[in-house]
């Protein structure tokens, strides 16, 4: 069996990464166009399809490379302060402020069941993959060098903003897709911190699955806006998707110097 000390985890995260991006690129949408579902409904059924693969091979490394206490996946480890966990609460209102003067009457109920399902395997998906596979890779490598840990949320958090350079694919714009790495970069970091604080990668997937829904609910098909849409171009549309995450980043920097180091080494190798 490989030994995570002999992987280098720059080299595993293109792997994984290139992996990844050929999934996405399958053109399973297409077969579920056939079965004469809406677009939108094809769109949400490929992602949970592909995302549910990324999940269950991220979930097959984990216990195939015996990384389970570091990854958070591990009972011997209790899920440990638990109110962190509410911090990204304030993500979940804006998304919803976002739609508050919304008209939802229209809308296909399945329609926003599909939604949640794909937004909730994405979160188990992404975490599983880039807190539970690579940020442990990565602590395997730095862990015994200076600011090792900072080192490794880092890149790992840095690996899953550089993921959504795929859908660049998808985008005629560059900036939405930059503001994008940006955004779930300070996000991952908060995350990778948050795994080492409270042992738990779960209540991390779901929250990370919560802000996709609530930020998506706009996004529905049939939703008729109370408020008109301004759809005039401003600096402050560039700026906010990248200052909402930030004080998470913020957060992240203070809590990670209060992460045990002799902890983490003790997960590393148990």
């Amino acid at each position: 069996m490989l030994k995570t000390n002999s992987i280098n985890p720059f080299k595993a995260t293109l792997l994984l990464l290139v992996v990844i991006g050929l999934l996405m690129f399958i053109p399973i949408k297409n077969i579920l166009i056939q079965l004469q579902i809406s677009e939108f409904q094809a769109d949400y059924s490929n992602l949970v399809i592909k995302m549910s693969i990324i999940f269950f091979l991220s979930y097959t490394v984990i216990k195939r490379l015996k990384i389970e206490n570091i990854s958070g996946i591990s009972p011997s480890y209790t899920w440990k302060f638990k109110f962190l966990n509410l911090i990204p609460i304030y993500l979940f209102l804006i998304g919803i402020a976002s739609v508050a003067s919304t008209d939802f009457s229209e809308v296909i109920p399945f329609n926003i069941l599909i939604l949640f399902t794909g937004c909730l395997s994405v979160g188990f998906a992404e975490e599983f993959l880039f807190r539970g596979v690579l940020q442990p890779l990565f602590l395997k490598a730095f862990i015994t060098k200076k600011r090792g840990i900072f080192l490794s949320v880092f890149y790992a958090a840095l690996s899953f903003g550089l993921f959504h350079l795929i859908n660049l694919f998808s985008s005629a714009s560059i900036l939405p897709v930059f503001i994008q790495v940006i955004y779930a970069t300070f996000i991952g970091f908060f995350f990778g911190v948050m795994l080492l604080k409270t042992n738990k990668i779960v209540p991390l997937a779901i929250t990370h699955a919560l802000i996709n829904f609530f930020f998506s609910l706009q996004y529905l098909p049939n939703i008729n806006p109370v408020v008109p849409e301004d759809s005039s171009s401003s600096i402050a549309a560039i700026v906010t998707p990248v200052l909402l995450p930030l004080p998470l980043f913020i957060i992240g920097l203070i809590l990670l110097p209060k992460v045990n180091k002799a902890a983490v080494k003790k997960k590393l190798h148990s």
